[in-house]
């Protein structure tokens, strides 16, 4: 609605003073809002662990892949605590991730110095992988058990028709997919539909395994632990089952001290011995590096 002109004669240039300021508060409220940024709030990576080791000028970071948290970080301190590694790195990032999560992009483009996998996975993704990495060291064998609450595990049709055993999800998963379906293969056991179940991860097989919802799952004989006075069955499978190995990037195979950095990094991985006393056989020691 238009004002009445006298009002407007009589008030024109509080009028126009107020007209001003509006004008000018929409416009400076303009400009700030165009110069201010709006920034992502970016979260931690909940599955790595980084220490420094107090070296300011060495190379950037020794980076480690490993495949579960347990006992990842304790290795990257003793990483950083090692006088070796402090003489050329600056930090030691350690990341843990499924087994899938390695891809050739990573050995191709040397992205880690040192990595934990197993053969058949790393070869499988890059076979001329020995240009990249060279392995440092063989983790040790372990023994696979088919596990069972109904009696000793007898892999023959009469046996496994009314059985379910539980797999992996994961194709490469040696314990709980590679190894039993092969056993499986080799005894002519071909499984229905109803008696293969399967799951994202190994905690989940177990679960599944002491909830009842399957029979029969493959495991080291150290997962067979008794719940409510249960008795757990065993049937070996393999004896000496491959964990993988640690592979050593090879451009650090040009460092002058590589022979004092390999000792370094095998004495190191030492933190992981309860975890192989748990599950594995005994590997022998590397004498170069006692």
């Amino acid at each position: 609605m238009m004002l009445p002109a006298p009002l407007i004669s009589a008030n024109r240039a509080t009028y126009y003073l107020l007209l001003s300021l509006a004008i000018g508060l929409a416009l400076t409220a303009s400009t700030y809002l165009s110069k201010t940024q709006i920034h992502t709030v970016e979260l931690g990576d909940y599955r790595s662990y980084q220490c420094s080791t107090g070296n300011t000028q060495g190379k950037s970071s020794f980076r480690v892949l490993t495949l579960f948290f347990s006992y990842a970080t304790e290795l990257a301190d003793a990483l950083c605590n090692n006088d070796v590694i402090q003489q050329s790195f600056s930090s030691v990032e350690i990341l843990w991730r499924p087994r899938a999560y390695l891809g050739a992009k990573h050995i191709l483009d040397e992205d880690f110095e040192l990595f934990w996998n197993r053969y058949h996975v790393v070869n499988g993704l890059v076979p001329e992988f020995s240009n990249f990495y060279t392995t440092l060291l063989d983790t040790p064998t372990y023994k696979l058990f088919w596990l069972s609450k109904d009696s000793p595990p007898n892999i023959n049709t009469d046996y496994l028709k009314d059985k379910t055993i539980g797999f992996s999800h994961d194709p490469q998963s040696q314990t709980h997919y590679l190894q039993p379906m092969s056993a499986l293969r080799q005894a002519g056991i071909n499984l229905n539909a109803k008696q293969q179940k399967f799951y994202t991860d190994p905690s989940a097989i177990y679960n599944a395994f002491y909830n009842n919802e399957v029979d029969i799952i493959s495991a080291p004989l150290s997962q067979a632990k008794s719940k409510n006075g249960e008795t757990i069955y065993s049937t070996l499978i393999d004896s000496e089952v491959p964990s993988g190995a640690w592979f050593l990037k090879n451009e650090l195979l040009k460092l002058s001290n590589i022979e004092q950095l390999k000792c370094a990094v095998i004495n190191s991985l030492s933190v992981y011995t309860p975890l192989f006393n748990s599950i594995h056989s005994p590997s022998p020691q590397e004498s170069a590096c006692i």
